[in-house]
């Protein structure tokens, strides 16, 4: 078993995932596509993560490849939450989450109090009634009252939690479509898209991983059911079909798997330099990668700083890859400001990449306002 460090896995993830050089405006779907899903629980966060690896987009490029152009879609997917999905890739994506299929459960039924008939019901129902006209919560609830012939149970669908209109989402049945005002919308993707959804199978999970760990190469098997949503013993099929395609190292004692082809190479990188600096938002790609484990890329001590209630993952500071920091910002009519509490003193010529980095955060979040920048002490 070959061994490599933390700093060389943050390494090959910086490169990987654009935040070394970000990709051309052209490029901006392709990026969504390496990182698999960008999270997307609150839509400018998922705007910031698209920007910080693609140069030269506005926010309205996102948005136009959500509603516009439907390279994009908006969908619950792993872990169950709201992630942005190249279009074409979510078919690959439908047939791999038949591995969470968790709202069948005995326990799941009884918690939320319904029965296995009447939640594959509703779920066909959903498929039948959504077309690729848009229709609101509530809409979707009095279709779904007058089809199933019960409205009190049809209802339940206008929870903003979204609980049993999620497995509609992982069988390709739903995804979201452009908001109505202040409601969102839900589209068929079979036709929003033109694409037929295929039948879920256990080993449509297999090219997920193997995309995954291109992207976030270094995840222990523990990290990977994390990431995906799902007990270990659900990634057992998975990691013995992919032997030989993904390959087991340590990781300063972690047991984790990389890509066969990315093995060598991992092996051979130097860790970047601590000047290597960037201002990820919340709920970043990156950020949601770093294991427990990656103690020197996020120690233990200060990880809920970063992982915190509700979970809320914070807007953070890299520095070689490492977070080295937290940030926040605040829309102003005026201004935009950004706050940055670092954890160790930073030198001149990194104020002068973090206040590049503020600006052009700046101007996406608000074109044309000024940004104020302030660095805190360390903390």
């Amino acid at each position: 078993m070959r061994t490599i460090t933390w700093r060389q896995v943050a390494a090959l993830r910086m490169r990987r995932q654009h935040l070394l050089e970000p990709a051309p405006a052209s490029g901006m779907v392709d990026v969504v596509r390496d990182l698999v899903a960008v999270q997307a629980q609150v839509m400018s966060l998922a705007e910031l993560a698209i920007r910080a690896r693609v140069a030269g987009i506005e926010r309205d490029d996102v948005r136009a490849a959500l509603w516009d152009k439907r390279t994009l879609v908006k969908t619950w997917a792993m872990r169950g939450t709201l992630h942005l999905v190249p279009a074409d890739e979510l078919p690959e994506l439908v047939r791999g989450l038949g591995t969470r299929l968790n709202w069948l459960t005995d326990q799941w039924l009884r918690y939320f109090e319904v029965t296995r008939e009447e939640m594959i019901a509703l779920q066909d129902a959903i498929g039948e009634i959504l077309t690729a006209e848009p229709m609101t919560r509530n809409e979707l609830a009095e279709a779904l009252a007058a089809k199933l012939g019960d409205p009190a149970f049809a209802d339940r669908v206008t929870s903003s939690w979204g609980t049993f209109l999620k497995p509609a989402a992982s069988s390709g049945r739903l995804i979201f479509g452009p908001d109505r005002g202040r409601n969102v919308t839900f589209v068929h993707p079979a036709a929003w898209l033109g694409v037929a959804m295929p039948a879920q199978a256990d080993e449509g999970i297999d090219p997920v991983i193997v995309r995954h760990l291109r992207t976030s190469p270094g995840g222990s098997k523990q990290e990977l059911a994390r990431w995906w949503g799902v007990s270990t013993a659900k990634l057992n099929g998975a990691l013995r079909r992919l032997a030989g395609t993904i390959e087991q190292v340590d990781i300063e004692g972690t047991k984790a798997y990389l890509h066969a082809d990315d093995v060598d190479e991992v092996a051979a990188l130097k860790p970047l330099p601590a000047s290597t600096i960037r201002l990820l938002g919340g709920f970043d790609s990156y950020t949601l990668s770093l294991q427990k484990e990656a103690e020197p890329l996020i120690p233990l001590a200060r990880r809920p700083l970063v992982s915190r209630q509700a979970g809320w993952i914070s807007a953070v500071m890299l520095s070689g890859g490492a977070v080295a920091g937290t940030w926040t910002h605040e829309l102003k009519p005026r201004t935009t400001r950004i706050e940055l509490t670092p954890w160790r003193r930073v030198t001149k010529a990194e104020r002068a990449t973090i206040a590049l980095e503020a600006e052009t955060i700046g101007a996406f979040l608000a074109p044309g306002v000024p940004v104020e920048l302030l660095i805190g002490d360390p903390a």
